[in-house]
């Protein structure tokens, strides 16, 4: 199931969408499908219209302000925040990527004594390498001063349904956490939390729209504008994907 959870987004991705145009317009030689091809791939590529996408998902859940955070029985920070890069030794090294705000939220809530408990998902796909995501930021935290006693891992997990049944494995039903994760990612992740009976408090990090003044650099193609749009499209397909189960299971 997992495959075709990755794989159904690909299909219906900006890149996807232009290839099918492209394809056609090969094999039928029809101008209207080339026009069509330029067309979007402009319309993709723009950062102005990225940037519209990006603040329609992050709309309901903007950064939050730590400080106002209340006392929660445990901090729950989800995966998706590490790369991997092999080394010519073939030795493996982990890396941050962009959301590596939710690891950042989470170990300063728990220096600001909001918790005494972090939980780490262990994000894990099968073609994964290395360890679980998890593990690794386990070992970082404690470097980072975290006691040992206070964190716990899930178990593996492939995405984040699983994570939300992972935690209500975990700890009591009546607990409350507060949960960490990207603003464009958050309403996905709590209506999961909800609807697994969880007790979540959103702890919103890493928004990825700006506020930036539009030049003529706003409207020329930009590869980061297509990997935001990308990100836009199958974010949106999965919020309409678990809005439909709920409602027909």
């Amino acid at each position: 199931m997992i495959y075709l959870h990755k794989f159904l987004p690909i299909l219906l991705s900006p890149i996807a969408i232009l290839l099918y145009f492209m394809v056609f317009s090969f094999f039928t030689r029809n101008k209207w499908s080339k026009l069509v091809s330029i067309i979007l791939l402009l319309i993709f590529s723009n950062p102005i219209v990225a940037n519209l996408g990006l603040k329609y998902l992050e709309k309901k859940y903007p950064i939050s302000d730590l400080t106002e955070i209340k006392k929660v029985d445990s901090i729950v920070v989800l995966s998706g925040m590490l790369k991997l890069v092999e080394l010519d030794n073939k030795k493996i090294i982990y890396e941050f990527s962009e959301s590596v705000d939710r690891y950042e939220a989470g170990i300063q809530l728990m220096k600001m004594g909001k918790s005494s408990k972090i939980i780490f998902t262990r994000g894990y796909l099968p073609w994964s390498i290395g360890i679980p995501e998890g593990d690794h930021l386990k070992k970082i935290a404690i470097e980072r001063g975290i006691n040992k006693e206070n964190i716990l891992l899930t178990g593996i997990v492939k995405n984040t349904e699983e994570e939300a049944m992972a935690i209500k494995k975990l700890i009591k039903t009546e607990e409350k956490i507060a949960l960490v994760t990207s603003s464009f990612h958050m309403p996905r992740a709590l209506k999961l939390f909800l609807d697994n009976g969880l007790k979540a408090i959103p702890v919103s990090v890493d928004q990825r729209a700006t506020n930036q003044k539009i030049t003529f650099l706003s409207f020329l193609p930009s590869s980061r504008a297509l990997d935001n749009n990308s990100l836009v499209v199958r974010e949106l397909l999965g919020r309409i994907y678990y809005s439909l189960k709920t409602y027909l299971f």
